[in-house]
Parts: structure tokens; C-alpha cells; sequence
């Protein structure tokens, strides 16, 4: 039958039939466009670095898809973060893809791969987030090394820019040069632009904290352009203050551009990111959040808001919900608390598929979050707590979404901070809550009802993305995912950490969910295979799922056993699958 489970030939009793076909809950709920960047080419289209929809978009000036490409440089081998966008003066295409520490290069016809790079062995990129093309040279910003580099269309490094003198840099964002060479930084951690000499000499800097003209709140972009008045200018996509802000080349504010609104507000900017400039100075802005594409016409006396490509949110009915799900929690009500990764929210579901509502968002409100992964249910409240991924924090959402938040630890490798936690699972019998703190590589114990860190465990972890609880011994169970592993943990208060068992399914690549079910077996994510594994507890892979429903699985991530309900989110697919174990 379609989605059938092969068996391996030890399989036997109860585990020789395969599992029916499961229920599907949700479907692709994605908006137009998430842009992180974009571009005006020479033909004056817009290149777009959709980062939502992992994929390198081009539309025309009047806002029609040409084409849209996954960026991809082999099979499966897509751009899976592409952060911002640069365009040569031959319409060639650069993309910062941030996940993978590459600049991949494509050509413009279709948006195809011809060549990949990540900087010279011993110095390799750290996290390219902002790109820049300017006279045949390609400046990339690394906010990871806190440097600026410079790269020819081969992508060979040519000069490395960094901090000197007054000019210091920390979180850099975005740069690019003037008509002499000059570099300009958008250096959002310190609220100011940074200006180098051709050579990386200091020459100033300028701007602020705050809201007033000439004052920046977190700087993302900067782009060197003609205006038609004024000559060459320095555009900075000022972020959390939603607005573009021109200067002239030593910094003298001459203008400011738009304000903070809805998706659906024209003229306005929810979470803008990246700045780009037409040949006639008109001015584009990605507005990651706002899902939109937003242009200012120049005119004789300022700018005049003039068109939005996008606008729309993300869908939010039974069948066009998800955008990469992951964790699902079930409430004592028995419905499905599910999380939305890309679309920024947590949503809740009956058992059968009828959203009930959603609750998050990416921006500057108290329920922002940042590409969160898990959620479990508090027993008691019925309080949903989250592990903020690329925050790396807790927070903790009532049942009641709109009631006040609350935010627990930060960055860090203290018991009580986070590096990129990515799941979460409360026991209730002790009303304890247990993370995988991946980065930190270890796994940590919160007490909810006083929501303070108790202790943290390491032993060999190496990036562990998933964490569950077995319901028969209250034990925990991790997916110890860069070691390609399961491990059983114990924790009791008095006693601490202490491992139970560990097995290494043939095969198993990069797990990122795992659940134990009432008979004993482990259903994992094999996330790296794109398939879901039923292993025994000796560590035997019993049945194989690849296909579900008619489709082949796309990295399937958490897994969740309630009684005899598993849940898999099939992730790259948009879906949930429900089988009865």
C-alpha cells in the first residue's frame, strides 16, 4: 500500500505488520514572500532573498514572479537560509546563505547554481548575513567574526575589513562601498554606521541609539546609490525603528522614509530589513516580517509611498496552516499545541485539524519569537513553554494567548542560560521541564512552578535536538543528534542525571525527534535520511516510514507518543502525520 512500512528481516510477533496509513493535520500555510533581502538588477527586476521560503525569488518591477529557485548546488542541497542578496553588474546573483557558511552564485537567467564559496581554508565564514556587489567586488559581512570581506566574482578573498581604531565592530549586518572605494558598515549591535577607508583606515562614524533622525535602532542594511538631487547617498535600512534613513557620505541626515504599521498598512514597515535602490532613485525595503515588498517613488520634494508586492500573512485554516512545523504538545483538553516555526507562532488544533487559533509573531511585540522549535504544556496551568530557538530562552505563553509572557534565561552557558535550545518536554509527575540546550550540548532541568534552573547534564552530547519522556518510568529520552544516537536519561532532584541506555540505529542521520511508545519502541526522526524509524529497544530498526499519504517524508523533525497517538512533523511537507501505534 502507499506509504507502507518495510520491515527488516529480524522483525517479529507484534511488530510484523506495518502501521496503517496515518491521519494528515494541517498543509502549506506560507506567505508570498518572508524577505530578508533583496536587489534591483540591472534590468531593473527584484532579486529576493526569501528566507521563509528557503528560496531565491525574482519579480518583476510591477511585482510579477519570474521565476523562483531553490538555489540548490546538488540534490537536497539548498540554500536553507538565504539571509540577503547581491547582484553584479552582469546580473549575476550573490546569496549570503547563513545555515550553510557559503556565498552561493547564480546565474540570472533562471536562478540556477554555478559556484559556491565560504572563504579561505583556515578562516572560513562564520555566519554571512549581509552581501554587497559593487564594481566587481563581492563584500560579505560576517557578524559571526565581526569582520567585512571582500571577495572578486570567483570568489577569491581579496581584503578582509575590521575593527580599527574608533571604528569598532560587533554584530555587523551589512556594508558597501561608495564610487572611491570607501566602506560603509551597518554595525547593528552599536547602533551606528562605521566608514573605512579604501585601505581599512578609520575615517568616522555616526549615529546612536534612539528614534530621533540620524539615531538608529539595530541598522541591518546600507546601500551606496545616486539620488537624482543629491548625488551619491548612504540609504540605511534602519530596522527596528521601521524606516530608511538617507545620509549624505559623512553622515548629515537628509531624509527619513516610512514608519512603523501592519502588514496591511501601505507605506509602513513591520520588521524591515534590507534596503535597495532603483536607477531613478526610487527606494525598495524588504519587510521581512510585514511578508512584503514595499516602494517609496522619489519625488521633486521627498519620497511618496508607491506600490507593496506581497502584504498577505500566512494562511491559517485546517488545510493551509504550517510553515516547517516541529514540536507538538497536547493539552489536557486534548488539543494539539503545534509549532509554526517560520510563521513565528505556536498553533492550536482540535485532535481532527480545525485550527482553534494561533498565538506568536516575529517583530517588536511581548510574543515575538524567534524561529522556535519546541513547546510543552505546563500540567497545572495549562501554560505553554517554548524553547526560543535563535533567542536562546524559554518563554512561557498562557492557554489564553494575549495574556502577559514571561521570559526565562538568555545566551550563555550558565545552568540558567541557552545556546540554540531547541526542544522542551515537562514531566508531570513533578511538574519538572527538561531541555535540549543544543549548542550548549547538554541537556537542562528547570523547575516550573518557581521557574528556576536546577542542573544541566553534558556527558558526550553533541548537539542534541529532541527530548521526550517515556511514560512508563518517567525517564528521558534524547536524541543526541551530531552523535547519531538515542540516550535514556534518569533525573531525580536528589539524586541528579544519570544515564539509563544508549543505542545507535544503523543508518540514523542527524535525529531531530524521538518518542517511546507503550510497547517499548522508539519512533525517531531520522531527519538526515528523510524517513521515520520504529526501533526495538536493543536498538533494532524494526519498520522504515519514507512515504506518507501519498508523498515522500521531507525532514521529519519532533515526534510526540500520547497514548496511543504518535505524531510526526513531517516538516518540509507542512503537515502533521497521526498513527496509531
Amino acid at each position: 500500500m502507499s506509504g507502507a512500512l518495510i520491515a527488516s528481516a529480524g522483525m517479529i510477533g507484534a511488530h510484523a505488520s506495518a502501521v496503517s496509513e496515518p491521519t494528515v493535520l494541517g498543509g502549506p500555510g506560507h506567505a508570498t514572500v518572508y524577505p530578508s533581502g533583496m536587489e534591483v538588477a540591472p534590468d531593473g527586476s527584484l532579486i529576493v532573498a526569501d528566507t521563509g521560503n528557503d528560496s531565491v525569488a525574482k519579480f518583476t518591477a510591477a511585482g510579477a514572479l519570474v521565476w523562483r529557485s531553490s538555489a540548490g548546488v546538488g540534490d537536497g542541497d539548498e540554500a536553507e537560509n538565504a539571509r540577503d542578496i547581491a547582484v553584479d553588474d552582469q546580473g549575476y546573483i550573490y546569496v549570503a546563505d547563513a545555515a550553510e557558511f557559503r556565498i552561493i552564485k547564480l546565474r540570472p537567467s533562471d536562478g540556477q547554481a554555478v559556484a559556491t564559496f565560504n572563504g579561505p581554508a583556515g578562516d572560513r565564514l562564520g555566519s554571512p548575513i549581509g552581501i554587497t556587489a559593487k564594481k566587481n567586488k563581492i563584500y560579505v559581512s560576517d557578524g559571526a567574526k565581526k569582520k567585512i570581506r571582500v571577495f572578486d566574482t570567483n570568489g577569491n578573498q581579496v581584503q578582509v575589513f575590521t575593527a580599527k581604531d574608533a571604528c569598532d565592530l560587533s554584530a555587523v549586518r551589512d556594508a558597501d562601498a561608495d564610487n572611491l572605494g570607501n566602506l560603509y558598515v551597518a554595525n547593528y549591535k552599536f547602533n551606528n554606521i562605521v566608514k573605512f577607508s579604501p585601505t581599512g583606515a578609520c575615517l568616522t562614524t555616526w549615529g546612536s541609539q534612539g528614534t530621533a533622525n540620524g539615531q538608529f535602532k539595530n541598522p541591518y542594511g546600507v546601500r551606496l546609490a545616486k539620488d537624482p538631487k543629491w548625488g551619491e547617498v548612504v540609504y540605511v535600512a534602519d530596522s527596528n525603528n521601521n524606516r530608511v534613513q538617507v545620509f549624505s557620505k559623512t553622515g548629515v541626515w537628509k531624509a527619513t522614509v516610512g514608519k512603523t504599521g501592519a502588514f496591511n498598512q501601505p507605506g509602513t514597515f513591520t520588521t524591515m530589513r534590507r534596503v535597495a535602490v532603483a536607477k531613478d532613485g526610487d527606494i525598495w525595503a524588504a519587510d521581512l516580517w510585514g511578508w512584503r515588498l514595499v516602494r517609496f517613488n522619489r519625488t521633486a520634494t521627498g519620497y511618496a509611498y508607491a506600490q507593496t508586492i506581497g502584504g498577505t500573512a500566512p494562511a491559517l485554516t485546517k488545510n493551509s496552516v504550517f510553515n516547517e512545523p516541529r514540536a507538538v504538545a497536547v493539552g489536557k483538553d486534548g488539543n494539539l499545541n503545534i509549532m509554526d516555526t517560520v510563521n513565528q507562532r505556536v498553533v492550536t488544533m482540535t485532535p481532527s485539524g480545525t485550527v482553534l487559533g494561533a498565538c506568536g509573531a516575529r517583530d517588536w511585540r511581548p510574543i515575538s519569537v524567534n524561529w522556535p522549535r519546541g513547546v510543552a504544556i505546563d500540567p497545572v496551568t495549562g501554560d505553554r513553554w517554548i524553547a526560543d530557538t535563535k533567542q536562546s530562552r524559554l518563554q512561557i505563553f498562557p492557554a489564553k494567548c494575549g495574556a502577559q509572557t514571561y521570559r526565562l534565561g538568555n545566551v550563555g552557558t550558565a545552568t540558567n542560560q541557552f545556546t540554540w535550545p531547541h526542544a522542551i518536554a515537562i514531566r508531570p509527575s513533578d511538574r519538572l521541564a527538561f531541555v535540549a540546550d543544543s549548542w550548549n550540548n547538554r541537556v537542562t532541568v528547570w523547575d516550573v512552578a518557581t521557574r528556576t534552573a536546577l542542573a544541566s547534564y553534558a556527558g558526550t552530547f553533541k548537539s542534541p535536538r529532541a527530548i521526550s519522556l517515556d511514560a512508563a518510568t518517567g525517564n528521558l529520552v534524547v536524541a543526541d543528534s551530531a552523535n547519531n544516537r538515542i540516550v535514556t536519561l534518569a533525573y531525580t532532584k536528589s539524586g541528579g542525571f544519570s544515564e539509563v541506555s544508549s543505542i545507535t540505529p544503523a543508518g540514523l542521520s542527524m535525529p531531530e525527534g524521538v518518542a517511546r511508545d507503550a510497547a517499548g519502541d522508539y519512533w525517531i526522526g531520522d531527519t538526515g535520511n528523510n524517513r521515520v524509524l520504529v526501533v526495538s529497544s536493543s536498538g533494532a530498526i524494526l519498520q522504515s516510514i519514507t512515504t506518507a499519504a501519498g508523498k515522500a517524508i521531507s525532514k521529519p523533525t519532533s515526534i510526540t507518543v500520547n497514548g496511543s497517538k504518535v505524531y510526526v512533523s513531517d516538516t518540509n511537507n507542512d503537515r502533521v502525520l497521526v498513527y496509531t501505534s
